[in-house]
């Protein structure tokens, strides 16, 4: 009778990561980011909050401020998703 051959596991191989962006530049955009939707967020909830004492021109003005805020908040975010999106179609396209 012959014994059965035993079958062993092969480790996997691991490939180092290819980062093309620091993690940590990612979090300082998103963190700036935050800060400004934060600041929109403060303006308008100051503009809503003393909206009867407050003159229309100090309305407008806040309310062109924190347009301004979350417009330079969703550049910086789309510029970081472009930035992913073309490293990922370079990791694609080497596949």
């Amino acid at each position: 009778m012959t014994s059965p051959k035993k079958k062993t596991a092969k480790k996997p191989v691991r490939k180092p990561a290819n980062k093309a962006t620091p993690v940590s530049h990612d979090h300082s955009v998103t963190h700036s980011a935050l800060k400004l939707v934060d600041e929109a967020a403060a303006l308008l909830r100051k503009g809503i909050s003393t909206g009867s004492d407050s003159s229309e021109k100090a309305r407008l003005a806040a309310r062109k401020k924190a347009n301004s805020l979350l417009n330079q908040a969703s550049r910086s975010l789309s510029d970081v998703l472009d930035e992913s999106a073309s490293v990922l179609r370079k990791v694609i396209n080497k596949l």
